[in-house]
């Protein structure tokens, strides 16, 4: 049974009334204590999962500098096109099944369906270098970490126990967890902004450091600043990387911000019957139709696959491209082209929607990863990136510093 607080009276104070009870109460003061290290712990983990995240934001550029020869290239006045890149892969390597073509850093890679390994083929003559693997070494450890909690089966790093399934439908551990952190950024940021709140008279005093007065008033103040300054991004990382593996946060973010539920059925396509022995439609011709739907450049292409009978083109608009920095899987618009038919296209961004949607899909989301700017703004994704574990840093400094003071308050009582 849980105890009730005790009436009140006017010769007792409200205050005063509820602190006495509280002071009689240690189990729930045990909890206060529990959820405190709780908090703690969580909060490890979440420095671990934004720490992690800093370091990805350049891990496109990292592989390109780190593998020189996969991307060595020549000009030349007539370059190989998608076709035929994959073509020589699969003559030179007929053991390697082709899944994948991609545009990226002046070579073409043709990938395997398990995005862990890709061959480079140079357009300008023809040579073609690998196989190379995508997801090995330090980046596709911290890859399984930041985006699978480590379970992503062919990243290193791999925890089988955490990919077991959860009591939560269609999801394991490590999603669950990932969940868990994206809810827990939301709450840090919403409650974060009514704590800093110094109220309309002082509201100045809330981007103060008062760096003259001891190491308590500076942690302090430096927590506040810190805090307040990266809540947009701490809010778009939460509802982001929560949407991720929770699509309902996505509906209800949209809900918050003037959207509509979105229409999963533009990521679905059905080709039209074909009678037996229709040739299939090559990749060129598929690209051909897709920039004919939707110009710009093809930086992705998918063939038909088992169970699918269309191809799934990825373009980068000539101007703004929110996943312009992304390595191999770039391209801001998807259409799909009808494996058999190069007059039956579907375009995924062409359809009318709210603008939250698309401020969602265009913006915020690609946000989430930094791929919207060039490496130098990306530095300010670096900064507030860090901004987790400034918090925790300056946190456990004046958590400690109360707890000293309340140390040497008992001790002087006590003498």
């Amino acid at each position: 049974m849980t105890a009730e607080a005790p009436a009140l009276t006017r010769s007792d104070p409200p205050k005063r009334a509820v602190r006495r009870w509280y002071r009689r109460k240690p189990v729930r003061r045990a909890l206060v204590v529990t959820h405190r290290w709780t908090s703690l712990v969580l909060g490890l983990l979440l420095v671990l999962e934004t720490t992690a995240g800093v370091i990805l934001l350049y891990r496109a550029e990292y592989f390109r500098a780190t593998h020189a020869d996969f991307y060595a290239h020549t000009e030349s006045a007539h370059p190989l096109g998608l076709q035929q890149a994959r073509d020589l892969v699969e003559q030179a390597h007929p053991e390697f099944s082709a899944a994948w073509v991609s545009n990226d850093g002046g070579i073409i890679a043709v990938g395997d369906s398990g995005y862990t390994t890709a061959y480079a083929v140079d357009p300008g003559s023809g040579h073609v270098t690998g196989p190379q693997k995508l997801t090995d070494g330090v980046m596709g450890w911290l890859t399984n970490l930041h985006d699978c909690a480590f379970t992503c089966q062919d990243d290193p790093g791999y925890v089988s126990w955490l990919a077991a399934p959860t009591p939560v439908p269609e999801m394991n551990w490590g999603e669950l967890i990932l969940v868990v952190l994206g809810l827990l950024m939301i709450l840090l940021a919403i409650t974060g902004i009514v704590v800093w709140w110094p109220g309309f008279k002082k509201f100045s005093h809330g981007f103060r450091v008062r760096l003259g007065k001891g190491r308590f008033a500076r942690d302090y103040d430096l927590h506040n600043v810190i805090g307040l300054v990266s809540v947009p991004f701490v809010l778009m990382w939460g509802v982001t990387g929560a949407a991720f593996y929770l699509p309902p946060v996505e509906s209800a973010w949209l809900a918050i911000t003037g959207g509509s539920t979105p229409d999963e059925a533009k990521y679905s396509f059905t080709a039209n019957p074909a009678a037996p022995g229709t040739p299939v439609i090559g990749i060129d011709q598929a690209s051909s139709a897709a920039l004919a739907a939707s110009p710009g450049t093809v930086r992705y292409l998918v063939p038909p696959a088992e169970g699918t009978d269309y191809y799934s083109v990825s373009i980068a608009d000539d101007g703004y491209q929110p996943y312009g920095a992304r390595a191999f899987f770039g391209g801001d618009r998807t259409v799909y082209v009808d494996s058999h038919d190069v007059t039956h296209v579907s375009s995924v961004d062409a359809a009318s929607e709210p603008a939250a949607n698309r401020f969602y899909s265009k913006v915020f989301e690609a946000a989430h990863f930094g791929w919207l700017v060039d490496g130098w703004w990306r530095l300010v994704w670096v900064v507030l990136g860090l901004a987790p574990l400034a918090l925790m840093l300056t946190g456990i400094s004046t958590w400690l510093f109360r707890l000293g003071t309340k140390r040497r308050r008992r001790k002087a009582r006590r003498t």
